[in-house]
């Protein structure tokens, strides 16, 4: 009896032990530790909408769904400054992390700006982070004033995604070579995927074709100091890259999209539309590209203004799905010769990771008298709306990071990133660009 009561004694302290030390073993047992990071941190309420992810330290691969939960306060009401959030989300099986957006409503009343706090609850299966909070502060649009009148100027935002419905007749053509210090890339410009064609005023017979030389720095460094993808009056001088079709990218519109003096009709080049928040008037298809119309032909070339969601993931159906790649996405080259990258990178630790710009919304009115120059809130219409903050996300001035990357068997100390917020694509260039990414007349 004494001998079976000694086994049994070790039995029980080996069973605590095992139980202590599996409490130990982090997120597959003691469940995940969960973050929370804003899309847009101001958002004015003409924009519609922001957002927040919620992602965990690691894939949920419990084959079960967990759920987040998260508590909203603020100074905003829900159901009238914007539509009521659930107070949950699930991350299936498979995934780490979740986008939730949060739908802002354009009211006509002039008020204080308001914010939108989201917590995150800790619960069995997940444990809050040091990142656990998120503050959306939500500015008015409402009769902004502009030497005590009211602005007139049209302040909207177009955001929505159009579709792509045509395909090209020529087939895509992209040879690229290394010679030396030398990379070149001769392509027809006709892109491997479908397009849309919805330029406004312009009557086109459809896609066109033509045969160009671009070469650029096979080991490129980076410069002393970066080149403007615009010149001294802020018209369009370079294109930022190509992608790996041969499709130009080129983020910087030109006419007739700019602000345009109300008595006199001339452009004032210092507020040019972003294009990807007038995606109508530019005439933006699901690639965020559309036709350089050629009046005397009524035909046109097509070139990317901004995130090649629908080209990325023919490249990689599973770029978007809300999980980070285990490889990064290589879309392009810099007119530079550096490779850009679709959202994820590596970061100082060589982690992969969704890379985020360092650009934000100014707040308040802007200057103009609605004239000669815009009126209205900043609200991103126009590219000026947007200020550089140094340290305000991973990124740079010109939306890349001076971190090793390895593509296609190649090592760079340098990468740009298309991200979700702006500038989505960059407007300089941190090398020496190669002439043949200049605009015509330079």
């Amino acid at each position: 009896m004494r001998k079976f009561s000694y086994m049994a004694v070790l039995a029980a302290i080996s069973l605590f032990f095992i139980s202590c030390t599996e409490d130990d073993t982090g997120s597959g047992d003691d469940g995940f530790l969960a973050a929370i990071t804003v899309t847009n941190p101001t958002v004015n309420e003409a924009n519609g909408m922001t957002g927040f992810n919620i992602s965990l330290d690691e894939v949920n691969n419990t084959g079960v769904d967990v759920q987040v939960n998260y508590t909203v306060g603020g100074t905003a009401t829900a159901g009238t400054d914007y539509q009521a959030l659930s107070g949950s989300v699930t991350i299936e099986s498979g995934l780490q992390e979740i986008n939730v957006n949060v739908i802002i409503t354009d009211d006509t009343e002039d008020e204080p700006d308001e914010t939108i706090v989201v917590t995150l609850v800790a619960s069995d299966d997940v444990t809050p982070s040091s990142e656990s909070s998120a503050t959306f502060t939500i500015t008015d649009d409402d009769e902004p004033s502009t030497g005590g009148g009211t602005c007139t100027n049209d302040n909207s935002l177009n955001t929505t995604n159009t579709s792509c419905t045509m395909t090209p007749t020529v087939a895509n053509s992209y040879i690229e070579t290394v010679t030396g210090d030398v990379r070149t890339i001769v392509t027809n410009r006709v892109p491997d995927h479908m397009y849309g064609n919805q330029v406004p005023n312009f009557v086109t017979n459809g896609l066109t074709s033509t045969t160009e030389t671009f070469e650029l720095d096979a080991t490129p460094t980076l410069a002393a100091s970066s080149t403007d993808i615009l010149d001294s009056e802020f018209r369009p001088a370079y294109d930022m890259g190509i992608a790996l079709n041969g499709v130009p990218i080129d983020p910087a519109p030109a006419e007739p999209f700019i602000f345009e003096n109300t008595t006199t009709g001339e452009f004032n080049w210092d507020w040019v539309f972003e294009p990807t928040n007038n995606r109508t008037a530019v005439g933006l298809d699901c690639n965020t590209s559309h036709l350089q119309p050629d009046m005397s032909t009524g035909t046109g070339l097509i070139h990317y203004h901004g995130d090649m969601m629908d080209y990325a993931e023919d490249l990689n159906p599973e770029i978007n799905s809300g999980s980070v790649p285990m490889e990064v996405l290589q879309i392009g080259w810099g007119s530079d010769g550096f490779p850009i990258l679709y959202k994820f990178g590596p970061d100082a630790s060589g982690t992969i990771k969704k890379m985020t710009s360092s650009y934000i919304l100014k707040t308040g009115a802007r200057p103009g008298d609605g004239v000669s120059e815009p009126c209205g809130e900043y609200n991103g219409k126009y590219t000026n709306d947007y200020e550089y903050s140094e340290g305000a996300g991973d990124l740079d001035e010109c939306n890349g990071v001076a971190q090793p990357v390895t593509v296609g068997g190649e090592t760079f100390n340098y990468y740009y990133v298309i991200t979700d917020e702006f500038p989505v694509i960059s407007r300089c260039i941190s090398g020496t660009p190669g002439d043949d990414f200049k605009k015509g007349g330079m």
